[in-house]
Order: structure tokens, then C-alpha cells, then sequence
């Protein structure tokens, strides 16, 4: 299935491996050995929420959350905190920081996914 993907420059940070696309929630779900690692948000309703938003469990939340990108909004777009790490598209170093997140998923870097 073919999808017009936000944020389309993610999926080659990520080469060679080939994430899962699904559509879900309103944005676009991408999946690595069947775990959700990333969410692309890019919708003319609430643009603030715009961005990358990349999964996480409590106990990497601060951590990761330092590495990658520390945001001011918390989510809990699952029913679960401090488990969604989001990286603003209006974010100067907007792709520098998604590059770093998906060079962590593609090393196999076990706090993020669910």
C-alpha cells in the first residue's frame, strides 16, 4: 500500500532497513521488528502536534528524552506517560534530531519502541 508519508526524508535515515508504515491515529505509524518506534503527525488541526514522535517506555523517558530532544509537552497519546518523546517540526534542528532518533532505532537501541 502506498502512503503520502509526512515527513518522507525519515525513511532514509533508516536504510537499509525498510520500517512498516501503517496508518493509525490520525498519523502514521512506523514499525521496526514489529514494535512501534515512531509516529509522523502532520495534519492542518492542532499543528502545534506536528512533528516526530518517537516511542519510549517510563523508565528511558528522561533519559532519551535528554538525548534526543527535550520537549515542554508531555503526551500520552496511548493512555500511558512519559512514553512519546515529541520532536517539533518547527524545531530548527528538526532533522538533525529525527536523523539521531532513527540511527538509534536502526542500531537496535532498546528504549525505544513498544
Amino acid at each position: 500500500m502506498n502512503y503520502n508519508v509526512p515527513y518522507s526524508f525519515i525513511l532514509s535515515f533508516f536504510f537499509p532497513v525498510r520500517p512498516v508504515i501503517k496508518k493509525m491515529l490520525g498519523c502514521y505509524g512506523l514499525f521496526v521488528n514489529k514494535k512501534l518506534v515512531v509516529l509522523l503527525r502532520e495534519r492542518d488541526n492542532q499543528p502545534e502536534f506536528n512533528g516526530v514522535f518517537i516511542a519510549t517506555q517510563p523508565e528511558y523517558f528522561d533519559e532519551l528524552s535528554n538525548e534526543l530532544h527535550s520537549s515542554n509537552m508531555d503526551f500520552d497519546i496511548d493512555g500511558a506517560e512519559y512514553t512519546w518523546i515529541f520532536i517539533s517540526e518547527d524545531l530548527e534542528d528538526f532533522k538533525d534530531k529525527v536523523k539521531k532518533a532513527a540511527e538509534l532505532i536502526k542500531n537496535g537501541d532498546q528504549r525505544i519502541g513498544k
